[in-house]
């Protein structure tokens, strides 16, 4: 589009003050959607470091740290990104704009786009290096601890019992066909005010694996959301990766397949969970090979992990 001089008119096949405004609202919007994706991929990356340095692990030479550094390089670019540069706010300022300033917005914020799309793929692939590396440490690392764990087994093909003291009655209930009674169990746990958070986190994981055999998708992951935010809020590492595994199984039962494919990466190296997540990894990716290459449930939203 030609440049006008600020004395020139505007030639009636250009567009109107009010399709330049629209348009700069349109990418203005688009650029906060970027920058959230990117403050996700931030925090997913930070997440995935904190097990690589957990494992202690390098692959073929190349180690965690020299990918490290790119969560900083994100975080510098998301705090340069905060603020637009006055050309780009002088639409919205109080003022009048020119015509021109129009036109120097929405050259600013589609160059600014372009821009954080760049960095978008490189935080994706960075995420990819990090889940790779986790899964191999964790698959063949040497000396990765492992907790000595109580016998277990798997009740309903998703839940590992048993998962706390507490719950053993609500566990044992379930394990013998009487899901209400073991919803009404957690219920009077989940109300006492002296749970830990690990029997917090628990207690919530196993309504969301209940609720999800029983058909109710929504409270079901709404309970794997909430043992996600707890475990977080406690920056319990351990009990957040339980919370992924059970994320990864409503998206599958959503049909939400990329995204519960990388919810059991991420837990991918929890004790007692690698064979029904590797069961579980392996069915979403033969499924995903089946579907088109638009379909909904090969994307990946970011924002909701």
């Amino acid at each position: 589009m030609a440049r006008l001089s600020h004395d020139s008119p505007r030639p009636s096949q250009n567009p109107s003050f009010d399709d330049l405004l629209k348009t700069i609202d349109y990418l203005r919007a688009k650029r906060r959607a970027q920058l959230q994706h990117l403050q996700i991929s931030y925090r997913t990356i930070q997440e995935l470091r904190q097990q690589a340095r957990r494992a202690n692990m390098l692959k073929q030479g190349k180690s965690i740290q020299q990918i490290s550094e790119i969560p900083r390089c994100l975080s510098d670019l998301l705090h340069d990104h905060q603020h637009l540069p006055a050309v780009a706010n002088r639409a919205t300022c109080g003022q009048t704009p020119s015509y021109n300033n129009l036109l120097a917005t929405i050259q600013y914020l589609m160059n600014d786009s372009r821009s954080l799309s760049q960095h978008q793929t490189l935080a994706l692939k960075t995420i990819q290096e990090f889940l790779e590396q986790v899964r191999y440490a964790y698959t063949f690392g040497p000396g990765v601890p492992r907790s000595v764990a109580k016998p277990s087994t798997w009740i309903g093909g998703s839940w590992l019992a048993p998962s706390a003291d507490i719950l053993v009655p609500a566990e044992t209930l379930w394990q013998n066909g009487n899901a209400e009674g073991a919803l009404a169990l957690v219920g009077s746990v989940l109300v006492r005010h002296d749970l830990t958070v690990q029997d917090d986190v628990h207690a919530n994981l196993l309504v969301s694996a209940i609720k999800r055999v029983l058909g109710d998708l929504g409270q079901a992951s709404k309970c794997a959301e909430d043992a996600l935010v707890i475990a977080r809020e406690a920056d319990d590492y351990m009990l957040a990766s339980k919370a992924q595994f059970h994320r990864g199984l409503c998206f599958f039962n959503q049909h939400q397949y990329a995204q519960a494919h990388f919810c059991f990466a991420l837990a991918s190296h929890l004790d007692g969970y690698q064979e029904q997540i590797e069961v579980n990894s392996l069915l979403v990716e033969d499924i995903c090979r089946q579907l088109p290459l638009d379909h909904p449930g090969r994307r990946l939203d970011l924002t909701s992990l």
